[in-house]
């Protein structure tokens, strides 16, 4: 309809231009063709102005109307003012796991599996308060009676200014620096033995803010939840743990570009904790200690995590150390049980592209056509738990479980493009103790394959 009524609109002008030229001097003063030429200019100066009103009756709908986009980023549905918005993200890993020399009794059998399967909903209400909603269909799935493991997270974040802003509902504890890192960037295809001494996820509440451009806080209270644990209720006691974390960037804002991605920080837990207490599993996911059945934890609970990473270009470095300090007690006897674990990775991108926590965007993603390999990524990682030397044999027997674990890894990651990843594993560990048990006697060697899409 706009462009007819361009087309008129030239068409007339064209015509009354055309009209004028005819008219001779003489003829001129004719009433007729005066009218004639008057009658088509102002048939001009309204469809002029049928035009402006068109072009602001489009301006005035695009202030109104939704905008729907998609991307490697998810797809997006969005208000035109942008103060309501829904993203659809989500991924998929699909994995193997092969135990070199598993052939004996009671090893873990070579698998394939969908490790995690996790749709995400996240999104925006009246610009300042954002959510975030994600389900696990996957086998990394926790099904103990004590948590709704299909909801993994639920929170809302308030965030009336950067320096201030509440958090509320089911969400990581912010503890771990490689569990707070997403599934979906994780170095390795599995989180190391510093993730089974800190907590999972937990329902609660704090405060977060950015400080100065290089620091970020956080401050809060949950539930609390054993080691390694996940949990939506507080089902055993009416105590609640004290939760805080700070993170720096020192670097940032200066001009020393080595280091501006060089960032440090400490965490902590405290509070007193009742209840079940949880085994530990090697990188392979086979469990290599236990408690007695008659142990729990009853009292006082902290954790203390300093941590840290540095990206330079393709270079990568991350590590942390953490310790987690239990009382526990087994009928008539108690104690204060230490438990400690530690790792450091390291990872160079092979392509140039550059390394970050969040993870890599390859320059050219992978295509038969256009000649691209998408980036190419080597990692190494050691790591170590220890068991408290006060564990045995009262809290647990020293048949079959292992009083520390000692690994190495090493892999390669290639991302194919932002959203399809395949990461390859070999992991060796040892174990002191154990008794008769081949696993920890023999150590274990395990080969992952991880191919991984998301959006």
């Amino acid at each position: 309809m706009r462009k007819q009524l361009r087309r008129a609109a030239v068409a007339s002008a064209i015509g009354s231009l055309g009209l004028v030229a005819l008219i001779s001097p003489a003829s001129a003063q004719s009433d007729d063709l005066k009218s004639k030429v008057q009658e088509l200019e102002q048939q001009l100066k309204i469809l002029q102005r049928q035009i402006e009103l068109q072009n602001e009756a489009s301006a005035e709908k695009s202030k109104t109307t939704p905008v729907i986009s998609a991307g490697a980023s998810g797809f997006s549905f969005r208000s035109a003012d942008s103060n309501f918005v829904l993203r659809l993200r989500g991924y998929l890993q699909a994995d193997t796991r092969w135990y070199i020399d598993d052939a004996e009794a009671g090893r873990a059998n070579d698998t394939f599996l969908l490790r995690r399967v996790r749709p995400i909903f996240e999104g925006t209400v009246w610009d300042k308060y954002d959510f975030r909603v994600m389900l696990d269909f996957g086998s990394a799935v926790n099904s103990s009676a004590n948590n709704n493991a299909y909801l993994q997270d639920a929170y809302f974040t308030a965030r009336w200014v950067p320096e201030f802003q509440l958090v509320g509902g089911k969400m990581k504890e912010p503890v771990s620096l490689e569990r707070l890192q997403s599934g979906a960037n994780l170095l390795f295809v599995e989180r190391g033995y510093t993730a089974q001494v800190a907590p999972n996820r937990d329902v609660g509440f704090l405060f977060q803010g950015d400080l100065f451009d290089t620091m970020t806080y956080q401050v809060g209270a949950f539930n609390g939840v054993a080691d390694g644990g996940s949990a939506d209720i507080e089902s055993a006691d009416d105590e609640k743990d004290v939760v805080a974390r700070l993170f720096a960037h020192p670097f940032r804002r200066t001009a020393i570009e080595p280091l501006k991605e060089l960032g440090i920080g400490i965490a902590g837990t405290y509070g007193n904790q009742e209840g079940t207490l949880r085994s530990f599993t090697s990188p392979g996911q086979q469990r290599i200690f236990a408690y007695s059945s008659t142990a729990v934890a009853d009292g006082d609970h902290w954790r203390v995590a300093p941590q840290g990473y540095w990206y330079w270009g393709p270079f990568g470095l991350f590590g942390e150390y953490i310790v987690s300090n239990q009382k526990v007690v087994n009928g008539a006897a108690a104690d204060q049980l230490e438990h400690s674990a530690w790792q450091v990775a390291a990872s160079y991108v092979l392509t140039g592209e550059k390394n970050s926590w969040r993870g890599i965007a390859p320059k050219r993603p992978f295509s038969l056509s256009n000649g691209g390999w998408g980036a190419f990524e080597i990692a190494a990682r050691c790591q170590e738990l220890s068991l408290d030397d006060d564990t045995f044999p009262t809290f647990a027997s020293a048949t079959g479980n292992a009083s520390e674990a000692k690994s190495w890894a090493v892999g390669l990651n290639w991302h194919l493009n932002r959203n399809f990843k395949l990461q390859v594993n070999y992991e060796k560990t040892d174990f002191d103790d154990g008794g008769t048990s081949e696993l920890l006697s023999d150590g274990e060697q395990i080969v992952f394959t991880r191919a991984q899409i998301s959006f």
